[in-house]
């Protein structure tokens, strides 16, 4: 690993520390007029974070809760048990030097059992058409 790569997961890493405040924030007064303070601020910070550092699996994780907060406004719907999950869990990653493929998966996944909808964009199937029959 060359120092330019070092610096640039230390640098993700600190920039997903930073959005700890206001997940805490959010924690605490979700439901509160308030609350749009500290929502700007930790999307401000998210699309920062996608800007500067798109290929570092923190962002990736920092963007499924993005986009779980940024479609529609949503993050006014969310609470403050929520906010408190998406803080453990980011607490506990930033913990850790390196994160894998599978923690990554693993805590968008998380993320989702706390109740953020990471895939707010995706395609709604129809599925009134019939299945085709395969034959081999």
């Amino acid at each position: 690993m060359d120092n330019e790569q070092a610096v640039l997961e230390i640098s993700a890493v600190e920039i997903t520390k930073s959005l700890l405040s206001d997940l805490k924030q959010l924690s605490r007064c979700a439901g509160e007029p308030v609350a749009v303070v500290f929502a700007d601020s930790l999307l401000r910070k998210m699309r920062s974070l996608h800007d500067m550092y798109m290929d570092d699996p923190y962002t990736e994780i920092v963007m499924a809760l993005h986009d779980a907060l940024a479609y529609q406004n949503n993050w006014i719907e969310y609470g403050s048990e929520q906010y408190q999950g998406a803080y453990n869990l980011f607490l506990s990653l930033v913990e850790r030097e390196k994160i894998t493929n599978v923690e990554v998966e693993n805590a968008i996944l998380t993320l989702e059992q706390i109740g953020f909808d990471t895939l707010p964009f995706g395609v709604k199937l129809d599925n009134n058409f019939p299945e085709e029959e395969i034959t081999v």
